[in-house]
């Protein structure tokens, strides 16, 4: 029985090493990309937001194309929101990953936690600088690539 006890502790001791170890692994300090899985479709109504260079703040604009979305929503239940967070050039790759992702998120929060819209009608996704509206070499700003797009399907 002591035998027993024992192989059981040593089997415990390899996997807490092996859990640590696997964990001591650093990954990047990247946001990934995870655009929509499907795209909307051809019969999604679009709307954008559009947003300063290296901002996430939404200005007064950018609330009223949310209050029509509200309303949008408000008068078809069935349909859902995707919100899709985009950037420009200026940055680099992970900065700007991790800024459409703010971008995402904060259309989302306005709708969600502004506007109450069900959070189960809202799907938010991000694309840093791999998905522009109008692709232009690196460190080029352009207004139509820093945008959140919203298709309503």
């Amino acid at each position: 029985m002591s035998r027993r006890a024992i192989s059981w502790r040593q089997l415990a001791a390899v996997g807490v090493i092996s859990l640590l170890a696997a964990c001591a692994q650093t990954a990047p300090n990247t946001v990934a990309s995870n655009p929509p899985p499907v795209p909307p479709g051809p019969n999604a109504t679009w709307y954008h937001v559009e947003f300063g260079t290296n901002s996430h703040a939404i200005d007064a604009n950018g609330q009223r194309t949310i209050a029509d979305v509200t309303a949008f929503l408000q008068h078809n239940p069935e349909s859902i929101a995707t919100i899709i967070g985009k950037t420009d050039t200026v940055g680099s790759p992970d900065y700007n990953m991790h800024l459409s992702h703010e971008r995402a998120d904060a259309v989302r929060d306005a709708l969600v936690y502004n506007s109450n819209v069900a959070a189960d009608r809202v799907e938010t996704r991000w694309t840093g600088e791999t998905r522009q509206h109008v692709a232009t070499a690196n460190d080029v700003a352009a207004a139509s690539n820093r945008v959140v797009d919203i298709a309503i399907h």
